[in-house]
């Protein structure tokens, strides 16, 4: 794909194929459960069903009873509204359907629990110092085997860590630990191999998909900028994912098979880092979505001379296994908003992100977010919408 401008009107045009939630602006999808798709704005944690549309469920709270300021500054939606026209929009928040009515969600490097749905919350971890604004990924935790897995996000000099928690996120204990790698991007639970997988980054050496046996991060594969992933999408026959690397000259979409080669196939290529991954049936067939990232500023694990290449729109990127996901086609491109601070030397601004959530009733759920002009917040795209891509849409040149 040519790293071009995106047409301003091609994020809006996924409405004609999905439906808007009406969610709000700087909504996070969360995952689905037991058909709800669970919601974040800000720090207000909500549900939506086709029923019953949008509901409210509670607020995260503040730690300290209110005594933090610092935490209230970071992660209060008037700091954010001051802030979003000079640096665009940015999210600090994560949440996760457990089991039963427990959820479990971040704020920044607070770890919090509810076992009543969302209507009340307690702290139950602290994350390191040194993990990224938004503490974790979206792809740091799973359900796998019983037990709940988090993988920290350190950006500094500590340990990456995989926890463990045998009580429902109740409390926590180190699964794995390594000083090989920089930090754990995310740890999934794969439904076909019965295996916890997780990956890892960022230089070369440190960048590996594989998976957890007993204390241990097994590498499938490292060495390169191709095993550099954030999300993945497990299907009956292989694994897929992108590659996380804002300064590589082609940014690789990659199959692993199961029990073929140990080196992954290129299957498509596109024009910025990839970052969420989601797969779904349709028709007897799965499809697999990729989302990419339009990122600014330098990857600070880049070799010398290595800038941002990265291009100026989240994409979304769908193939099925009728391919064998060798065929891509987009489903929506988001151009990254433009905040005044773009335009003045120094100034930090915020990346473009799409946001991914999947379930075999209700669909893809696509989430734009800091995006330029009037895009809706989240658009649910039904599977049938999804399966006439191919037939509606020429697929991508990924040469």
């Amino acid at each position: 794909m040519d790293r071009t401008d995106a047409d301003p009107t091609t994020g809006n045009g996924i409405a004609a194929r999905g439906e808007p939630l009406g969610l709000g602006t700087e909504a996070r999808v969360a995952g689905v459960r037991d058909g709800r798709l669970y919601w974040t704005r800000g720090r207000t944690v909500g549900a939506w069903t086709p029923g019953a549309g949008r509901v409210t469920l509670g607020t995260l709270p503040t730690p300290e009873g209110g005594a933090d300021a610092a935490f209230r500054l970071r992660h209060g939606r008037l700091a954010k509204g001051l802030l979003r026209p000079l640096v665009g929009s940015w999210t600090t928040t994560n949440l996760w359907p457990l089991r039963g009515d427990a959820l479990l969600a971040t704020v920044g490097h607070r770890v919090f629990r509810s076992g009543d749905d969302g209507r009340s919350w307690a702290p139950v971890y602290r994350l390191p110092d040194s993990s990224g604004p938004m503490g974790v990924l979206p792809t740091s935790l799973c359900l796998h085997g019983g037990d709940v897995y988090l993988a920290e996000y350190t950006l500094g000099d500590d340990p990456a860590r995989i926890l463990r928690s045998g009580d429902g996120g109740r409390t926590w204990e180190t699964r794995v630990e390594t000083t090989a790698v920089r930090h754990f991007h995310g740890v999934f639970s794969d439904p076909y191999g019965g295996d916890l997988w997780a990956t890892s980054g960022d230089a070369d050496d440190e960048s590996a998909v594989g998976t957890i046996d007993g204390d241990e991060f097994v590498r499938a594969g490292t060495g390169s900028q191709r095993w550099r992933a954030v999300g993945l999408a497990f299907t009956p026959s292989s694994v897929v994912w992108g590659m996380d690397c804002s300064y590589a000259s082609s940014v690789e979409l990659l199959r692993l098979d199961r029990g073929g080669s140990a080196d992954p196939v290129t299957v498509g290529r596109t024009d910025a880092s990839a970052y969420y991954a989601a797969t779904l049936p349709v028709d007897g067939k799965r499809w697999v979505a990729v989302a990419t990232a339009a990122e600014v500023g330098a990857d600070s694990t880049a070799p010398e001379g290595r800038g941002n290449r990265s291009g100026d729109a989240a994409r979304v990127l769908v193939a099925s296994s009728a391919s064998a996901y060798e065929e891509w086609y987009e489903l929506a491109a988001f151009p990254r908003r433009r905040p005044l601070g773009a335009r003045v030397p120094g100034v930090p601004t915020a990346s473009t992100y799409v946001f991914l959530a999947a379930d075999e009733e209700l669909g893809l759920f696509v989430n734009p977010f800091n995006a330029r002009g009037d895009v809706e917040s989240v658009i649910r795209v039904p599977s049938e919408e999804i399966a006439r891509v191919a037939d509606e849409t020429p697929a991508i040149d990924g040469r």
